[in-house]
């Protein structure tokens, strides 16, 4: 288990404590629109530190959960959110400036590369090695790009990896299905509509080239750095083909649109919802399923018609037969960990008078929709209520171009946006209510299986419980943990599952009743192993022991924390052994140890004061040789483990003595190593001495 510091600990209760099933609350940035960014240092977080109001900016979740952001509109800043601690952190961009792309080298990594002032939707990827990947949009100049980066987390380095350094480029299609190193897609904007499949490959669809909206398919292969042009036309305004509700055929395809919501269900299906054919004022309400395996479409739910208005009755009520209005700019869209499906306003007009704040919900086995929250009527004003504070009345302002996140605890997190002519940088939280129809996990109205863990974050070589949940009393249950220590099991509530190597991983339940029907639940990422830190080391200068850099410490003396002391340096008080563990950004910890005796200067030939014989049998002589004393002085004797075994106070009259000595009777005491302290108004000595019992 990772050990939680009692701060951090008590930051994190602070910032969920309000949190209700059902309810919004802002939790950072500001209840004004267009509020400007607060830097603070580069590099260190804050609850002080914001972004700016950003419009259509691109978003991550890296694999330890953290949210990060980069551009929006005329903004090249690259920002990571922590959401334990609501914390955000500017990490890497030119600050307030507004700057083009500087490529750099195909391919090489440098600190002075950087994609520029990127908004209008570029599209973003998380590969496996926890990298960030950015794809197109629009610079500064309102030009569209077909570029790939790559950012590296560890390094804070930008590195071009793919498409041409010039603006409109018209791409290089090859061959549907052959991947080749000539394929490129088309230069674009306006394409959020992205996803990262199981093997770790990245899929795009669609957007704007800025003189036509397209409907093309694309995979890209990190390992081999190769683009495959997957389905779709090569051309611009595509018509879609819909073909039967619900059976994918090889000829359905998606009609162009410049298209934002999209969802990954774990499994290789690929998922988008409505989107704008933006030179005709086509907005569509469609969802559609991509099946990796089979290269085929299928249209699951919404109308075959554009433009069309929304179908609710009521919030919190479940139906087929619901669905969205026709929407676009909806990028701020969320799984949550029972792969149910969320997206957040956009505009159900094509012009920015019909931004809304609804949120919905849509089931992709039962295929029902639910209105969740908000309103169905357009340009509505936030309501912000107390910061930290979740509420029944919260709501967030009508936005378009927000971003979203989704927490291991199943949150929905909600980034910025605009309400031209206003843009926002609040961040939201909204927690799933659990009785709002079918909110609650499950692969259908009567799926009934599920399971906990004990914790999902947690660091390698260390053990989790996990625990069945389920309400259809099962018989007998069957467990797989890949990556675990057992790999799997038939207990109940399995205990001690070990992961020994850093990685996310999967947990999958198959409970199965007295009757013999099974069902599964499936929880993808489900639990996030990190790699421990390194073990520190310890140097000591004198009295003062300093750590290795880490982000936090903790001092044991004897194996027993010294309260206080967590700083990288602490100055001993007493001889021991000294334990340093230190913690990452994680929470994964290491120690080192030092077997360290309290510092003391030797004495010098010259010194002021000399104690000898030493070593002795216990009888020693302190000699003043040319000092002068004030006032009365002290003479202590103590152990290694600073308690005193030997006390005496000398009058003034000692220090102008004819012979200046001392004798100190420690025949009493063991063989071993003592220090003698001399202590007076002006004068301070500690000096090691050393009894030996001869024979």
């Amino acid at each position: 288990m990772k050990k939680i510091f009692l701060f951090a600990l008590m930051i994190a209760l602070h910032h969920f404590v309000f949190a209700q099933q059902g309810e919004w609350t802002w939790v950072s940035g500001s209840n004004m629109a267009n509020d400007i960014e607060n830097f603070g240092t580069q590099g260190v977080p804050s609850t002080l530190n914001h972004p700016s109001a950003l419009y259509e900016a691109c978003e991550w979740t890296d694999t330890s959960g953290m949210f990060w952001l980069y551009g929006g509109w005329l903004n090249a800043n690259l920002w990571k959110y922590n959401p334990s601690t609501n914390e955000w952190t500017w990490v890497n961009g030119p600050g307030s400036s507004v700057i083009p792309p500087s490529y750099g080298t195909q391919g090489v990594a440098d600190p002075a590369n950087t994609p520029g002032s990127r908004g209008y939707c570029a599209a973003a990827f998380t590969d496996k090695n926890n990298n960030l990947w950015l794809f197109g949009g629009l610079d500064n100049f309102y030009s569209a790009h077909n570029d790939l980066w790559k950012y590296d987390i560890l390094t804070n380095e930008w590195t071009w990896m793919k498409g041409t350094n010039s603006a409109f480029d018209p791409g290089s299609y090859g061959v549907q299905g052959v991947p080749a190193t000539t394929n490129v897609p088309a230069s674009r904007s306006e394409c959020a509509a992205s996803w990262v499949d199981v093997s770790g490959n990245f899929w795009l669809f669609g957007g704007w080239t800025g003189s036509g909206t397209l409907n093309d398919l694309w995979r890209y292969n990190p390992a081999t750095n190769e683009w495959t042009w997957m389905k779709g036309s090569s051309s611009t305004g595509a018509s879609g083909v819909y073909g039967t509700k619900g059976v994918a055929n090889a000829t359905n395809c998606p009609g162009a649109r410049a298209c934002y919501t999209k969802w990954n269900d774990g499994n290789d299906n690929l998922y988008l919802f409505g989107g704008s054919e933006l030179l005709n004022g086509l907005l569509y309400n469609d969802v559609w399923k991509y099946n990796i395996s089979t290269n085929e479409w299928v249209w699951i739910s919404g109308t075959n018609q554009s433009n069309s208005a929304a179908n609710a009755t009521s919030l919190c009520t479940q139906d087929v037969n619901f669905y969205p209005s026709g929407k676009w700019e909806s990028r701020a869209c969320w799984v949550d960990p029972c792969k149910k499906f969320w997206f957040f306003g956009g505009t159900s007009l094509n012009d920015i008078s019909g931004v809304q704040n609804d949120l919905w919900k849509f089931d992709p086995v039962t295929l029902d929709w639910t209105w969740a929250s908000g309103s169905l009527i357009v340009l509505q004003a936030g309501s912000f209520g107390t910061q930290g504070v979740s509420s029944a009345t919260n709501h967030p302002p009508s936005t378009m171009g927000s971003n979203g996140w989704t927490d291991k605890q199943g949150n929905l997190w909600l980034f910025g946006g605009a309400t031209f002519p206003d843009g926002w940088n609040t961040m939201w939280r909204f927690v799933p209510d659990t009785s709002c129809s079918g909110s609650g996990c499950g692969l259908s109205n009567n799926q009934q299986v599920n399971f906990t863990a004990s914790d999902t974050d947690i660091c390698e070589k260390f053990c989790i419980n996990f625990f069945d949940s389920s309400s259809n009393n099962p018989a007998s249950w069957q467990w797989f943990f890949p990556g675990g220590d057992p790999s799997s099991s038939t207990d109940q509530n399995p205990a001690n599952i070990c992961y020994q190597t850093p990685g996310v991983f999967d947990v999958t339940l198959i409970a199965t009743d007295a009757g013999g029907i099974s069902d599964t639940f499936q929880l993808n990422n489900y639990i996030t192993v990190y790699s421990n830190p390194f073990a520190p080391t310890i140097s000591k200068t004198g009295n003062i022991l300093t750590s290795s850099p880490a982000n936090s410490y903790q001092w044991q003396l004897n194996s027993l924390d010294i309260p206080g002391a967590t700083n990288q340096s602490y100055t001993i008080l007493q001889s021991g052994l000294y334990t340093v563990v230190i913690g990452d950004e994680n929470g994964c910890n290491a120690q080192a140890s030092i077997d360290a005796l309290v510092g003391i200067s030797e004495i010098e030939e010259n010194s002021l004061v000399n104690i000898f014989p030493n070593p002795s049998s216990g009888n020693f002589i302190v000699e003043w040789l040319n000092v002068q004393i004030v006032g009365e002085a002290s003479i202590d004797v103590v152990n290694t483990l600073g308690q005193k075994v030997f006390s005496s106070q000398q009058s003034p009259a000692l220090w102008t003595s004819v012979d200046r000595k001392k004798e100190i009777d420690l025949r009493n005491l063991a063989s071993g190593v003592y220090f003698i302290e001399i202590k007076s108004q002006n004068f301070f000595l500690k000096k090691k001495i050393i009894i030996t019992k001869y024979p």
